[in-house]
């Protein structure tokens, strides 16, 4: 490891001048392992929930409402590796390594200082947090049980979200990968372990799901940390200082926006499942299910949106905004195709996926049906995830929290609440969810089109 002492305020030896020949960007290499790795931890996640449904309904509905609580209060984490993300692709775009490292470091700080508050606030918080599902009685405790229990894992989740952006805003997006699939085969195993109790180990129900989760968080992190330490990732600490005024300042700025579109975006999800809940456990259930199904197609254009952020960042690091915006089109094409193709596979054999996850044929109608729905607006997910993904990876992430407050606002809120005051069925609250994505997918376009992000990250907007 060096020992040389950098000023923050200087550009490192690597950075004397930016290199004249264009980067050389391949999406596949970008967007593959990071569409790999989505998908295995998507099937981990309906792994976990074929383990508990051998315990019934209620135990998917806790898992589920649970899991659904834990990920919109990592909104601080993901909004601060939003800004992780488009400093460090810029600095490694302008060949300045240096600060890509300060940045990382100040990330892993204050995603760390997150996580600790936050499992402060879960103990108090986790069972009212839970209830918003309408989950009552022994489910309920249950239920927040698993959260309080899941969240303490949060110190280790927080340093490989942040590392994990890092490499991939880099260019590295295999290594996270084959580090995580790491975690998702003791994930899985673990699980299978607790839940039932195999061995010496005791049945814990759906607290070993948690548990298990948790383990292999712990596991990634700290393989992930060793590697970084001993300088064996393409980001290579250096001792130097890196808390410094101007780098908060501008995370601050880029972060802040990510999370208030990571709060409507959550606030949206958990006010439309409850909604959904109102309608019943069956309802809820299979929404439940029916989003993680579907997340198999998601995390493809997440991959996308991943890419194309990494791309935005660096070549507008390297003075190629045009190169920047052209990336981003080739991108959509490429993701748009991919993501109807797959969402018509899903749509077409929607009865038969969801038969291998629940027997009730309640649930399984509602699930078929949501299914279709979700299906038909995959299309326009690329949309708002590549072109969404290239606004983040400028710097500009104020026009995607505007835009998921429209679609929220316009989309779910009032349609979802006109159809339960009219006492219209669950399919047409699922139904809701399109009008949600032409809304967003329409914005994206305009304001992308409009190219003021070209400037967003050296504070134009």
């Amino acid at each position: 490891m060096s020992t040389q002492q950098s000023n923050p305020d200087t550009p490192d030896k690597h950075a004397q001048a930016v290199a004249t020949a264009p980067l050389k960007l391949s999406l596949f290499k970008l967007a593959g392992p990071t569409i790999i790795g989505n998908l295995l931890l998507s099937m981990v996640h309906l792994a976990a929930i074929k383990i508990v449904a051998e315990l019934g309904a209620e135990a998917v509905a806790a898992v589920i409402a649970a899991d659904r609580i834990y990920m919109a209060v990592q909104l601080i984490i993901f909004s601060i590796t939003a800004g992780t993300t488009a400093m460090v692709a810029f600095a490694w775009g302008s060949r300045n390594y240096a600060e890509a490292d300060r940045v990382v470091k100040m990330s892993s700080v204050l995603t760390l200082a997150a996580s600790l508050l936050l499992c402060v606030a879960i103990q108090w918080l986790a069972t009212p947090l839970v209830a918003i599902f309408g989950l009552t009685g022994a489910i309920l405790e249950e239920a927040a049980f698993y959260l309080k229990l899941l969240i303490y894992f949060n110190v280790f989740f927080s340093f490989l979200a942040v590392i994990s952006a890092a490499l991939r805003a880099a260019g590295d997006a295999l290594t996270p990968v084959w580090i995580a699939a790491i975690g998702n085969v003791v994930n899985i195993v673990l699980a299978y372990v607790l839940v039932y109790g195999i061995g010496p180990f005791p049945a814990m129900g759906i607290q070993g799901a948690a548990v298990a989760a948790g383990t292999s968080y712990a596991i990634v992190s700290v393989i992930f940390f060793w590697m970084w330490r001993s300088q064996r990732l393409l980001l290579k600490p250096e001792k130097q200082v890196y808390m410094q005024k101007d780098r908060a300042r501008k995370l601050v700025r880029i972060a802040v926006p990510a999370g208030i579109e990571q709060s409507i975006f959550n606030v949206s999800i958990i006010a439309f499942m409850w909604v959904v809940s109102l309608y019943g456990t069956e309802a809820f259930t299979a929404y439940g299910i029916g989003v993680n199904i579907l997340s198999i197609s998601i995390v493809i254009g997440m991959g996308f949106a991943i890419a194309t952020a990494t791309m935005t960042g660096q070549n507008l690091g390297a003075g190629l905004p045009e190169e920047a915006e052209r990336a981003a089109w080739r991108n959509l094409k490429i993701s748009f195709c991919t993501m109807a193709v797959l969402g018509l596979v899903i749509g077409v054999n929607a009865r038969l996926i969801g038969s291998f996850f629940i027997t009730d044929p309640l649930v399984l109608d509602y699930l078929v049906a949501l299914t279709v729905m979700v299906a038909i607006v995959q299309p326009m997910m690329s949309i708002e995830f590549t072109l969404g993904g290239a606004l983040r990876g400028a710097g500009d992430t104020k026009s995607p929290a505007r835009i998921t407050l429209a679609g929220f606002l316009f989309g779910r809120v009032l349609l979802t609440a006109a159809f339960y005051y009219l006492e219209l069925g669950i399919y047409w609250v699922y139904g809701a969810l399109i009008a949600d994505y032409i809304i967003k997918s329409a914005m994206y376009f305009y304001i992308f089109r409009k190219g003021r992000w070209k400037s967003a990250f050296a504070g134009g907007r």
